[in-house]
Parts: C-alpha cells; sequence; structure tokens
C-alpha cells in the first residue's frame, strides 16, 4: 500500500519469519553460534527468548545456511504424544512413519542414523516451540539422545522455546535431561540502538539498500519505548505508523504517527505528557498554596499577616521552598481589648464514593489492565504489559506467565469452588462497554474486588446487580497434567492424576500409571460431586478445581476477604485426603469443562 510512496520495493515490517530480514544483534550473532555449534556437540542445546524476539525467524536462516551434509528433522507444532512425535521425526527424515509400533519406528531411526554417519552426514532434530511439551514427551526425546555408537551420538536435539522452557526442564522428573543441555543461550529484546539500527535495516532490506531516514529520531525512540525492544512488536508499530504518514501524505514517519499507531494497536491512548513550561509554574503554585493553608489554619482569629516581600531568586536551581525569603517585620499591632476564643474545627472526610462510580470513572480500558495487574500480583507473576489491555489479550496474557486461562459463564458458587482470583466482566445499563474487576476474596456476605488498583469491599447483592456470570479465571497446572490427559493409556501423567484422586477419596486402585475403568469412573465421581459435566476429560476447569480439592499447593486463595489480598496456601503436599461431604452450593445444572457454561 505504502511502498512505492516511500520508494520501498517490498513491505518491511510483515510478521512472517522472513530469513531475508534478520537482523543479528549481539543476542542473536550469540544464539545462532550456539546452533552451528551443536552441530558438533553431542548434548543437547537449549536456545530460549520471549515471544516476539525472532526465534524462528534465527531458525530459518540457520536451516537456509545448512550444507547437504546435515539433514534436518523440524518439529513445529510439539503438541504431540511420545508416539506423534516419533512419527513426525521419522517423517521429516523422509522414513515410514505410519507404524503405531514405537519399538518400529525407533528401529528404523536408528538405521537410517547409522547410514547418515557411514555417508559422513550429521542428523539433527529441531523442537521449535518446545515449552509446549509433556514432561513425557521430552523423557522420550532423552531416550532418542541414547541413539549412539562407541563413539559419538548419532543425533543432535535442539530445543528452541520461550522463557517457560527454562522452569520446565527444572522439573524433578528431568534431571538427566537437563543434565545433558551443554549449550545454553537466551535471546532478550532489543536496546535503544539496537532498535534503530533493526528499523533502518528492515528499511533497508524492503528498498534495496535505497531508503533514508524515513523514521525521525524521536519516533524511533519512541517505537523503542513502546514496544520493549521485541522485534515484533516494533514491526507493528512501525508498519502502523508508515501507514499513519503515508496516509497523511508525510514522507517522514513522526511521533505523532508512532502514537497513532500505538491508539491502533493496543486501543489505548498514549498518555498526554504535561509540556515543561506548564510544569514549574503548576508546582510552586501547589506548593506556595499548602504554605499559605498550613499558615491559614493555625488561629483564624489571628489579624491578616502583613505582606510578605517579593520571592527572591536562589541561586541554587531546583529549590522551591528556598525562594521565600521574610523581610523585617513591620510594626507590632496593639493587641485587641478582648480576647477571641480559638475556634476548633473538626474536618470529617468525605465517604468513598460507591464502587459502581468508580467504575463507571474508569475506562474499559484502564480497568481491564488494572484487574490483570491485580490477578499478576496475586499470582506472584509479571505485570501486563502496555499491549495487554484488550479481552483478546487473556490467552496471551496467561501463556507468557505460565498460567491456564479459563473463561467461564458461572455464579458465585463457582468462584468459591474454584478459590482463586477472577477477572470479572461488569455491565452498567449507561455504559456502552463493560467495566472489569478482580475478585480477590470472597466471603459468605461479601466479595473483595480490585477496582482500579484499590481493594473495595461490596455486598454479593452487588454481583447480583451487575456481574452476568461471564467472569475469567487463571491457574497453574502444578502437576503438568496439561490437555488431552486421557486420550493416552499409561504414562508419568496418568500416574499424578491417580495419585490426586487418591486424595480426593474417590480412588484406591494405586497409582499404576495405566488408565482404565477404575480411574476413569474416578474423574467422573469427581466431576459430579463438584456439579462438573461428568464428561470424564481432565481439562481446564477439572484440573483447577482439583487442585483445588486437594489443597496443598502455593498459590492465591479467596479466603483473604476484604481485609487483605488473596491469601496463599503453603501447606505440605501430604497424600491426605480431602473430606468427602464437602459440597459447594450450586445450581443443579453443570459446567462443560472447558469451555465457557454453567
Amino acid at each position: 500500500m505504502y511502498e512505492k510512496f516511500f520508494g520501498l520495493e517490498d513491505a518491511p515490517f510483515r510478521l512472517t519469519p522472513d530469513p531475508r530480514y534478520l537482523f543479528l544483534s549481539k543476542k542473536h550473532e550469540d544464539a545462532l553460534a550456539h546452533l552451528k555449534l551443536g552441530l558438533t556437540e553431542s548434548g543437547f542445546v537449549c536456545i530460549t527468548g520471549d515471544v516476539g524476539t525472532g526465534k524462528t525467524t534465527l531458525l530459518r536462516h540457520f536451516f537456509a545456511n545448512l550444507g547437504p551434509d546435515v539433514s534436518i528433522a523440524y518439529v513445529f507444532n510439539p503438541a504431540l504424544s511420545r508416539l506423534e512425535l516419533l512419527q513426525t521425526i521419522n517423517a521429516e527424515f523422509g522414513l515410514p512413519a505410519t507404524s503405531t509400533s514405537k519399538k518400529t519406528l525407533v528401529d528404523l531411526l536408528n538405521a537410517h542414523l547409522l547410514q547418515l554417519r557411514q555417508e559422513g552426514r550429521r542428523a539433527v532434530v529441531v523442537i521449535d516451540e518446545a515449552q509446549a511439551l509433556d514432561i513425557d514427551v521430552l523423557e522420550q526425546l532423552r531416550l532418542l539422545s541414547n541413539l549412539e555408537t562407541p563413539t559419538e551420538k548419532l543425533l543432535r536435539i535442539i530445543l528452541v522455546g520461550q522463557p517457560q522452557l527454562r522452569a520446565l526442564l527444572l522439573h524433578p522428573e528431568l534431571v538427566q535431561l537437563n543434565q545433558r543441555i551443554t549449550l545454553r543461550w537466551h535471546i532478550g529484546s532489543l536496546g535503544g540502538r539496537e532498535t534503530v539500527a533493526y528499523v533502518h535495516h528492515r528499511l533497508s532490506v524492503a528498498s534495496h539498500g535505497t531508503a533514508r531516514a524515513i523514521f525521525t529520531g524521536r519516533a524511533l525512540a519512541l517505537i523503542h519505548r513502546l514496544s520493549g525492544g521485541i522485534p515484533r512488536l516494533i514491526n507493528m508499530l512501525a508498519h502502523r505508523a508508515l501507514l499513519a504518514a503515508f496516509a497523511a501524505e508525510r514522507r517522514r514517519v513522526t511521533v505523532r504517527d508512532v502514537r497513532k499507531a500505538y491508539r491502533e494497536v493496543s486501543a489505548v491512548p498514549l498518555p498526554v505528557q504535561v509540556r515543561r513550561s506548564w510544569a514549574v509554574p503548576a508546582t510552586v503554585a501547589a506548593a506556595l498554596c499548602m504554605i499559605a493553608l498550613g499558615l491559614g489554619v493555625r488561629e483564624l482569629a489571628v489579624p491578616p499577616a502583613p505582606i510578605l516581600p517579593p520571592v527572591t531568586e536562589d541561586p541554587r536551581p531546583g529549590s522551591l521552598l528556598a525562594n521565600i525569603t521574610v523581610g523585617e517585620p513591620p510594626p507590632a499591632v496593639a493587641p485587641a481589648p478582648e480576647p477571641v476564643a480559638e475556634v476548633t474545627t473538626t474536618t470529617v472526610p468525605p465517604p468513598p464514593p460507591p464502587p459502581e462510580h468508580r467504575l463507571r470513572a474508569v475506562d474499559a480500558t484502564a480497568s481491564l489492565h488494572a484487574a490483570l495487574d491485580a490477578v499478576a500480583r496475586s499470582w506472584r507473576v509479571e505485570p501486563p504489559s502496555d499491549i495487554e489491555r484488550a479481552a483478546d489479550d487473556f490467552p496471551h496474557f496467561a501463556e507468557r506467565r505460565q498460567l491456564e486461562h479459563l473463561p467461564l459463564i458461572g455464579n458465585v458458587a463457582m468462584l468459591r469452588l474454584l478459590d482463586v482470583p477472577a477477572v470479572l466482566e461488569l455491565r452498567f445499563p449507561s455504559l456502552p462497554d463493560a467495566r472489569w474487576a478482580s475478585l480477590v476474596g470472597l466471603t459468605p456476605d461479601h466479595a473483595t474486588l480490585s477496582i482500579d488498583g484499590e481493594l473495595v469491599e461490596v455486598e454479593l447483592a452487588f454481583l447480583e446487580r451487575y456481574w452476568y456470570g461471564r467472569a475469567h479465571v487463571f491457574a497453574r497446572d502444578f502437576e503438568g497434567l496439561g490437555p488431552g490427559l486421557l486420550d493416552e493409556t499409561r504414562g508419568l501423567r496418568v500416574t499424578r492424576l491417580q495419585a490426586l484422586l487418591a486424595r480426593t477419596g474417590l480412588y484406591d486402585g494405586g497409582e499404576t500409571g495405566v488408565l482404565g475403568p477404575s480411574t476413569r469412573s474416578a474423574v467422573m465421581a469427581f466431576q459430579r460431586s463438584r456439579f462438573i459435566e461428568p464428561d470424564g476429560q481432565v481439562g481446564r476447569l477439572t484440573r483447577m478445581v482439583l487442585y483445588a480439592a486437594v489443597g496443598g499447593y502455593d498459590r492465591p486463595t479467596l479466603a483473604g476477604g476484604a481485609s487483605r489480598a488473596p491469601s496463599w496456601t503453603r501447606s505440605r503436599r501430604s497424600r491426605r485426603p480431602a473430606h468427602r461431604g464437602r459440597r459447594p452450593p450450586a445450581s443443579s445444572a453443570g459446567p462443560s469443562d472447558d469451555g465457557p457454561g454453567w
């Protein structure tokens, strides 16, 4: 659209991982060096980086520069079972991959690797988005690394993923794999100068080196500040800013265009900064008013004080109060014949505004951002970024912080059952958009909401009036049960599920790790006991309720009430069964396990 206007041959800020546009910052150069070194190392290579830092683009560049002596199996969809992983790897190497026998697949792979070695070639498996791998799938990868000759490994394995991958590898069951990682590198965000060089690099590639100074220096500085140096966000802002300048028929992109781009990307206007020439007089005036008030309320009946001499110039820069000097006092004034009694005043603070007034005073996106911030503080994770200000960002917010996101339509009984902070969507008749608040405390009669960063206690009637049941719950999958658990017949996840069910008192079949009718029946019995639709699937809702029922996990709860922020449970994770007779008050119909419904 704007390419010819700015003298470009191509769109420079597309979000696709085009290796032509790879910008090798110092961090990316080091990551690429680790990838190349991993071709000769016998252990695992682990490359991590935040979302949008260019990991996939770096991989495409790495693949494009490999010679014919390297055979690559690239796995870009890691949501696989152990069998599917083997089938995918074999298919990438051009081997038969239809067998459902893991032994057959491994034997075929081993024979192929030996053949490659005889030809003087190397085989590499690259797993992208590896933070989504299940623990048992990672264990399968470790077993594949055992394919070797007496002198060398036959298979090199490279794991690439988000920062959660580093935490995943610290799991006790992955000790052996973690010890085999010989090369690690983390790709961080770009610095200010790197952001400027990154934009100029992409413009140069898109114009074959002819583009010059399309962005002003201040515009580039603002892009860096708003994006945090994340290449994907830089691309989004730069692309929108070019569109804004093109629409205004300006040959250079200015701060005004970047601000407009940010408003379009985040749906939140930038805060307007007060001009410096206004700020200093306003500060001086405020200080003088405070001094005047302090002098005036001491004795209300004292005659007016003499006028002070003019304010003199203070040689020390930045001093406000020191600018005020008092001259010689005037002649004493004769005392009044009758003393005047001192007047005592009592200041009564105004009552706080009602909760609905507070929510009406905050715009929709600001209330959503504040609600997410309260959830982040309760889970002790990174606060929401400036671009996470829309309901569509909830899954992204949860993923970046290793949390699970569950949208639901429920009632207060459902929130008691989950017993973790939740973001509530509140509706007011006179407002076209919803307002957002975080539920951080719950008692039999009251709820504690975090509204624009402040804790407010409300009666449950407030929720009945303004909350129509839409909520977003965030929690942590403590045992790594993950999705699709019951699609497998055996494994570590099944063992953990059986242990949890045993602690509820609904399962006594032992931790066999083998899925059978008794385990499925126990899952459905637990779902019925908590008024969840008994579909037998261990989805997000069932996992959250199961962890709440078992207890003993380090997590925020709603037990704090109005007196404090969400309380934390830190009890020892013993295998003490929960009380069987406990039932939350709920309606007769149960919610579905993963979709919104009640």
